[in-house]
């Protein structure tokens, strides 16, 4: 019969159809923002992956059939000598968050978590879904975090204190010696965990940061991620450094395998100096004309050391997300008590500019 189809016929179709749908692009299959749309609300790099890091992870995918190997000790040893530092510190983890994660289960098991009432908190969140107890404790009046009534408000129900520095999402930066004072003088009864996912975008970053304090023994965790200056959010890696105690608590509590692409674009990016120059220039240069959108509308923003700007905009910021949203540009509005605060991130450049002019029409028409 004409309209019969045989087996073989019925075999071509679906031969023809498998063959037409692989090479026909995904349209749900969607990394980034969608085409018009600017994304200045995530803290991403949109500068990122270095061509280096692009390349190994192209190499990995190839073999991503197998479960990845001796690439993470090669890796954590690059991190661990660059910081002076033995494997026996180094904890790897999908994205800093999921070490961030672990630190705070594993530990909220013995007490609470002391903490600054605004700073980063998916980790928290997370945190709080599985039992643990936070403590916060506010902001001074410049926003800055107050090392002082932390310390104060550390007691015997206290078994970790957790400080982000820069501080997200204010962006602002805590002073090295001050810190490490603070982990000095804290460490003998709780531990003290910093994050720096953005340290390596502070002015004097070696000086920020309290990674030396792990080479001491103190009782101190540096977690740190590939997701900011390396622009590798969407792949996935992250680490932490402690005492070799320490970082065996982390460890125990981490729960993904590593990504081998992600490994082995980290591996390939982290001693790029070429690409960690030209993304903090990029990064420095766009912060600059987000500054100077807000300071034309009178709005003086907080000083930052990030890859995103905070201010306070004198109206509803969840309000005004809104409006610049409609424009197809997304910023991140309101945070808890902080209403009338914006933070912005950073974008390309060109992104930016488009920004600067949506800002200030809508920010002029809305007063």
């Amino acid at each position: 019969m004409a309209n019969h189809l045989s087996r073989r016929d019925l075999m071509r179709g679906m031969l023809a159809g498998a063959v037409s749908l692989a090479f026909t692009p995904v349209a749900s299959v969607q990394l980034g923002p969608p085409p018009g749309v600017i994304t200045l609300r995530y803290n991403e790099n949109p500068y990122g992956p270095s061509p280096g890091a692009l390349k190994a992870a192209a190499e990995a995918a190839a073999l991503g059939a197998y479960y990845p190997g001796a690439i993470e000790t090669d890796l954590l040893r690059v991190i661990a000598r660059r910081n002076g530092l033995r494997l026996e510190n180094m904890v790897l983890s999908s994205g800093s968050n999921e070490a961030l994660q672990a630190a705070l289960v594993a530990w909220g098991k013995k007490g609470r978590i002391l903490l600054p009432e605004l700073t980063y908190s998916d980790h928290l969140d997370y945190a709080q879904r599985m039992g643990v107890e936070l403590v916060r404790v506010p902001l001074r009046k410049d926003m800055s975090i107050d090392l002082e009534t932390i310390a104060a408000a550390v007691d015997d129900s206290i078994s970790l204190v957790y400080v982000c520095n820069p501080n997200n999402p204010t962006g602002m930066t805590l002073d090295g010696g001050m810190l490490r004072d603070f982990c000095r003088l804290i460490g003998n009864r709780a531990v003290v965990l910093v994050d720096e996912a953005y340290i390596e975008l502070t002015d004097k970053p070696e000086y920020t940061s309290v990674v030396d304090l792990v080479s001491e023994e103190q009782n101190v965790v540096v977690m740190r991620t590939f997701s900011k200056i390396f622009g590798m959010a969407g792949l996935r890696v992250g680490y932490g450094m402690a005492r070799p105690d320490l970082a065996q608590t982390i460890a125990g509590h981490v729960m993904a395998w590593p990504n081998g692409v992600g490994l082995a674009a980290a591996l390939a990016s982290y001693t790029d100096e070429e690409f960690i120059n030209l993304s903090r220039a990029k990064i420095f240069e766009g912060r600059e004309m987000v500054n100077e959108t807000f300071r034309k509308n009178g709005i003086e923003p907080l000083p930052s050391q990030t890859n995103f700007v905070y201010a306070d905009i004198g109206r509803c910021a969840t309000e005004f997300r809104q409006l610049m949203a409609a424009r197809h540009i997304l910023v991140r509005g309101s945070f808890e008590h902080y209403p009338n605060y914006l933070r912005v991130s950073m974008g390309k450049l060109e992104e930016l500019e488009v920004f600067g002019r949506a800002f200030n029409e809508l920010y002029q028409a809305s007063a």
